[in-house]
């Protein structure tokens, strides 16, 4: 059976508290989806992402139950108590142990969310137009612990190295509401790009401002590179037609 390669968090989680994200080796996906795809909505095989899954499973606890997403770039999050069919949005949280709470990414924010004490968790998917939409906010907000209990950790996604955005993008950060109290902070996010009308936008520093100005001081990661690191990770920006890594976490049962 492949072998599975996952990256853990570096924060001080609670010892209960076990997150991960995949890389794009140990799978059994083929040609630009090589090899470890756990989408289903991309032109991977269909037969290929059900064996990767299962590999995925094999990898864990028996215990564990896996809930994923259809993730559609909103600001929409739920709260589960059991695992079930696919949640269309970018967001989850849960209190109960056992569940894996999963999202898919190639080049998107993933960010991972607990409480200090270790009975509460959250993901998200995070694009800028995500971002735009409160879905951080939607995420901290929906939360029963409040923000100062609460620590994040940005996962690999598109560094501001590579993400380049038209005007219409630094506008709409510009107009929104969210952004309000946080405006100028969130306008030294963008740089300009070599060609007119474009930006560089990097995505961990606007997640840090908008967690900070959320009560949520500990914030940690935003290191990695999906464009830079090509054989580690998908990065739909650098490749087009590509598969996603997993983001997960769960609460140990």
């Amino acid at each position: 059976m492949a072998s599975i390669i996952k990256s853990e968090p570096d924060w001080p989680a609670p010892s209960n508290i076990h997150a991960f994200v995949t890389s794009r080796q140990g799978g059994y996906s083929t040609d630009s989806f090589s090899s470890l795809n756990f989408a289903l909505h991309v032109n991977d095989k269909l037969d290929s992402v059900k064996r990767n899954r299962a590999v995925l499973q094999a990898s864990v606890s028996r215990k564990l139950t896996f809930q994923w997403m259809n993730q559609i770039h909103s600001a929409s999050v739920y709260r589960i108590d059991a695992a079930g069919p696919e949640k269309k949005g970018d967001g989850l949280l849960c209190k109960k142990p056992g569940i894996v709470c999963c999202i898919l990414t190639a080049d998107c924010l993933p960010i991972f969310f607990t409480n200090k004490v270790g009975t509460e968790i959250a993901i998200a998917h995070v694009g800028w137009r995500g971002m735009s939409e409160g879905i951080i906010q939607n995420v901290i907000n929906s939360m029963e612990s409040c923000p100062r209990e609460v620590m994040a950790w940005l996962g690999p996604a598109i560094g501001p190295c590579h993400f380049e955005v038209g005007e219409e993008v630094k506008y709409i950060y510009s107009q929104s509401h969210l952004f309000e109290r946080i405006r100028y902070d969130v306008q030294r996010c963008f740089s300009c790009a070599k060609d007119p009308g474009k930006h560089f936008l990097d995505l961990y520093q606007v997640a840090k401002v908008v967690l900070n100005s959320m009560g949520v001081s500990e914030v940690y990661g935003g290191d990695e590179c999906t464009y830079c690191l090509e054989e580690k990770y998908f990065s739909f920006r650098r490749d087009g037609d590509t598969g996603r890594m997993v983001s997960a976490i769960f609460i140990e049962p």
